[in-house]
């Protein structure tokens, strides 16, 4: 059993990092196999991203009406990428009016089997993500140009003030930048979109995990019979791979397939924690919950308002008890 990452289809170095500290190798979905972040690819091929593709095929329609779609707010908003930089509270891709005259534009201009090829709201769905997964990622580089810049700052402070002031301010620029919360934008629009893809894997898990406390706490506060079953303050980040770690980690995704597959409460020795944190500068906590008695295609299939997802299907051979959802923190 792998863990999922939900509901983005982006992840930058940072979370990755996250994410390894506690899983070996984690699920990532893309919503087609157009424009695949090579960042992203690269984690694919070191092992530490699983990078699935659930619904194949429409990449040609879906890249031209992404095409339409950057010229509409182009020519309306003046540029996403500036807009974002000077915007950063909004979305404006998301912005209602903005999503309801896109649609009416492309329309005008789209050949009707253009969305025939799919259903309409699979289709939908998948270009919503990639223009979440767009926001996300220029969201992250911004992130990651103001940290170069606070980096040459305190260079520049070093130098002119020397080594006792640089690392004041560097204790404080450590604090002030950090990964950001993409599920602040449009949380329950996120799951729901994101749900529409997870619904067409076939190769599904007991276990999903998310970085973001919006998301986490969006869905938890949906499933009221959800009941915190494990977590962890302090799980070291290394960066790579460490035998003790590996154990660990080997030990902690068998306990969890044991949970989801297991008639609730379950019984059995509980998990040992991770090895302590010796010389690491980084941790993440976890903590997890269980959704008894609801699979993950049942569970998730809440997200979407029609009948047209095959809930409680066996995937895998595997048929899970419970879901599980868990949450890591920087």
């Amino acid at each position: 059993m792998k863990p999922i990452y939900f509901p983005f289809t982006y992840v930058c170095g940072p979370v990755v990092e996250a994410l390894s500290a506690c899983f070996k190798q984690t699920v990532v979905y893309q919503p087609s196999r157009y424009n695949v972040p090579p960042e992203m690819q690269e984690y694919f091929e070191t092992g530490r991203l699983d990078i699935r593709i659930p619904v194949a095929g429409d990449e040609d329609n879906i890249a031209a009406t992404l095409k339409d779609y950057r010229n509409w707010v182009n020519l309306h908003q003046k540029g996403a990428i500036d807009f974002l930089k000077f915007m950063r509270d909004k979305i404006p891709f998301f912005d209602e009016t903005s999503v309801s005259q896109i649609q009416a534009d492309i329309k005008k201009k789209s050949s009707p089997d253009r969305l025939q090829k799919a259903s309409e709201a699979l289709f939908h769905a998948r270009l919503f993500l990639h223009a979440a997964q767009e926001f996300d990622r220029q969201n992250n580089e911004l992130n990651r140009d103001l940290q170069k810049f606070d980096e040459m700052e305190l260079d520049f402070i070093k130098d002119l003030k020397g080594e006792d002031t640089a690392l004041d301010l560097e204790t404080a620029g450590s604090k002030r930048f950090t990964v950001n919360d993409p599920g602040l934008y449009m949380a329950a629009e996120r799951l729901t979109a994101w749900t529409h893809v997870m619904q067409h894997d076939h190769q599904t898990s007991g276990l999903y995990i998310t970085t973001s406390r919006s998301v986490f706490d969006e869905l938890i506060d949906r499933v009221p019979e959800a009941e915190a079953v494990i977590g962890f303050d302090a799980i070291p980040v290394y960066g790579e791979t460490i035998a003790p770690i590996a154990r660990w980690q080997d030990g902690f995704i068998k306990y969890l397939k044991r949970l989801s597959l297991d008639t609730w409460p379950a019984s059995g020795e509980d998990i040992m924690g991770p090895p302590a944190a010796k010389g690491v500068g980084n941790v993440v906590s976890i903590k997890l919950y269980i959704v008894a008695g609801k699979t993950p295609h049942d569970l998730f299939a809440g997200w979407v308002e029609n009948d047209s997802f095959r809930t409680g299907i066996d995937t895998n051979g595997v048929n899970y008890k419970n879901t599980l959802i868990g949450l890591i923190g920087f």
